[in-house]
């Protein structure tokens, strides 16, 4: 870059108040803080955090005041909320989502163990700005550490309340809806994800 165009480029970068490094125009420096990691930005951690958090409570206590309130076993009542749509019916599930591999409760913690290591990496190595796959995440992680809670908890076994009527055959919790809309969510984000641009020399 010619010495006055140097010259014109700083002149610029002091008007606006924003300090460029060396050999970076104003619009490279925006596109450093577009590509910022979420693992350094607090804002990226208070959103995937209170997603998750928020829904990990509202799973664990949903269960809990469900199960005190229905009963579970012999006497257990059940709940029509929507009329031939939505009802509440307490079980155990010893399998995995819709009562896939039951039995294998050790397998399963170990599995969302490392799906929860999975899901921080993913979002510490995404952008600041990917702020829907944050929230995709923060869904995943609920819905793991929730149904995880449970197995470790409560002898293996999860508690599911939640039943379609007509329409679906398994009795889910609200861990299982997390998860079912989050995993769809972050693929989502995978294919439209723009790839990130390289910086000049």
């Amino acid at each position: 870059m010619p010495a006055g165009d140097n010259q014109h480029h700083l002149s610029v970068s002091t008007a606006t108040g924003n300090a460029v490094a060396p050999g970076l125009t104003l619009a490279d420096e925006g596109t450093t803080r577009d590509i910022e990691p979420a693992a350094t930005s607090l804002s990226a951690w208070a959103l995937f955090i209170a997603v998750a958090g928020t829904g990990l409570l509202a799973d664990l206590w949903s269960k809990y005041a469900v199960f005190v309130w229905l009963g579970y076993g012999r006497g257990a009542k059940t709940v029509i909320l929507i009329p031939n749509v939505l009802a509440l019916k307490t079980t155990l599930n010893g399998g995995a989502v819709f009562g896939i591999g039951q039995g294998l409760a050790l397998v399963f913690i170990l599995v969302s163990l490392v799906a929860v290591g999975f899901v921080v990496y993913v979002f510490m190595s995404s952008s600041r700005r990917q702020w829907v796959m944050h929230i995709a995440l923060g869904l995943i992680l609920a819905g793991a550490m929730g149904n995880l809670y449970d197995r470790i908890f409560n002898h293996g076994n999860v508690r599911d309340f939640l039943m379609f009527l007509h329409y679906w055959p398994w009795i889910f919790n609200l861990a299982d809806a997390m998860l079912c809309i989050g995993v769809p969510l972050l693929i989502l984000c995978w294919g439209f994800q723009k790839p990130r641009p390289r910086r000049s020399c």
